[in-house]
């Protein structure tokens, strides 16, 4: 089955790929993305193709405020299960340094957080996403 993202491949330009199904890891659940907020950084990345140090220089998939329903889990999952409605977290950090183990992750220098360069987005059909980066929300609560 595709899994169809919106590529940019290149400043100003972006068009739908195939990017191959994710690899589920142990800890990881399979989501369905079903909204996705575009905001400054990612209208700057597709104008300028910078914000500050981080500099688009290959293909990346834009889009970091998302939220979609778990489709399926690896075996070491155990906060959320198919079917949950979740909100996603769009930093992962490595949980070992210093300010991670502070608590305060959103300094880890390991931090991959989605659409920055180098690390993809979520304007994606579907995400293999750490457990912990995910929340469940309500069915009352739209994806938007």
């Amino acid at each position: 089955m595709p899994n169809f993202a919106a590529v940019m491949p290149e400043v100003g330009r972006i068009e739908l790929q195939d990017v191959g199904e994710p690899r589920v890891g142990p800890r990881d659940a399979l989501v369905r993305i079903e909204a996705v907020g575009v905001c400054g950084s990612d209208t700057a990345y597709f104008t300028v193709g910078s914000i500050g140090d981080y500099v688009v220089d290959g293909p990346i998939v834009l889009g970091h405020e998302c939220s979609g329903e778990v489709v399926a889990v690896g075996a070491e999952v155990t906060r959320v299960s198919v079917g949950d409605r979740v909100a996603i977290e769009p930093g992962k950090p490595c949980r070992d340094c210093s300010e991670c183990m502070a608590g305060r992750y959103h300094l880890c220098l390991a931090l991959e957080f989605f659409a920055t360069p180098p690390f993809d987005g979520s304007l994606v059909q579907r995400m293999a996403i750490d457990e912990r980066q995910l929340f469940p929300i309500p069915d009352s609560m739209s994806f938007e």
